[in-house]
């Protein structure tokens, strides 16, 4: 159901916005997903990679708000991208608890 979800949203995305290219990265926020539906992007999407998203993509996890998206940045930019998902923990102000809201939704690639 997702496919048809976010293929339906891309369309009409590309249809009033003019058209996407094969392999053109649309964010959440460009097509108004979080704001239109109130699905979670996570749950539609996929998993967020924390080495490479941008800050309204962290901000759309649960507890992660602007202040903390910002953190991981600095944190990935001062010590280069996070080896398991684990350690975002290292960033401080995310403990145990947000890591077990948002550990099924993010990844750090493949």
């Amino acid at each position: 159901m997702a496919f048809f979800l976010i293929s339906g949203i891309l369309y009409s995305h590309s249809f009033y916005e003019g058209t996407l290219d094969m392999g053109e990265r649309v964010t959440a926020d460009e097509i108004g997903m979080t704001e239109q539906t109130g699905i979670p992007v996570e749950s539609v999407l996929g998993k967020v990679n924390i080495n490479m998203a941008t800050a309204a993509e962290l901000d759309t996890l649960s507890g992660i708000g602007e202040g903390r998206a910002a953190d991981i940045i600095t944190y990935r930019e001062e010590n280069g991208d996070f080896s398991r998902i684990e350690d975002i923990m290292k960033v401080s102000g995310i403990g145990e608890k947000t890591f077990e809201e948002i550990k099924e939704y993010i990844t750090v690639g493949e």
